[in-house]
């Protein structure tokens, strides 16, 4: 699918690839995920917000970036019903504290990109917090912008961002 130009684990290549979603390293990865969430946020961080969607599974893209045998990463692309018809969304992007600063992220969003191309979708948006500056800085690098929120609108630490897919490649 998508590969990162510097080094990944022992400095190979970083490929992301899709995978079912019941791989255990994609798993596992999103199990940290929701750690690191909880963490920074606080219990209850994981709650959904009211009216959250629930894609059909077959709708759902599973990312993992991967250098060799070693899996540093992970994402999601679901459909955004919520939103509108053509509009995807970008969940659990996420790279472990020992995998960053190598480009992990930036392949797993252009990835999510690509693919969501790739199913026809028009626009990605995602949702993120102020708690992860990282993130924000990685959205905005690659060309996301702040667009109305559609889950968790009331919450002051949530920042909603989208970018539209019609201009090609990040």
């Amino acid at each position: 699918m998508a590969e990162a130009p510097s080094g990944g684990a022992r400095g190979q290549v970083v490929e992301v690839v899709v995978v079912a979603a019941d791989d255990p390293r994609h798993r596992a990865l999103v199990r940290d995920a929701e750690v690191e969430l909880q963490r920074r946020y606080g219990e209850g961080a994981l709650e959904p917000p009211e009216g959250a969607s629930h894609p059909d599974p077959a709708d759902v893209v599973h990312l993992l970036a991967v250098a060799g045998d070693v899996a540093l990463g992970c994402a999601v692309v679901a459909p955004l019903a919520v939103v509108g018809p053509g509009v995807g969304e970008v969940k659990r992007l996420f790279v472990p504290a020992t995998a960053r600063r190598r480009g992990v992220a930036t392949a797993l969003l252009r990835a999510a990109e690509e693919a969501a191309r790739g199913r026809g979708l028009r626009a990605l948006h995602l949702v993120t917090g102020t708690l992860q500056p990282e993130a924000i800085a990685l959205y905005e690098r690659e060309g996301w912008s702040p667009v109305a929120p559609y889950a968790w609108a009331d919450d002051p630490m949530t920042r909603t961002f989208g970018k539209s897919l019609t201009a090609g490649p990040g």
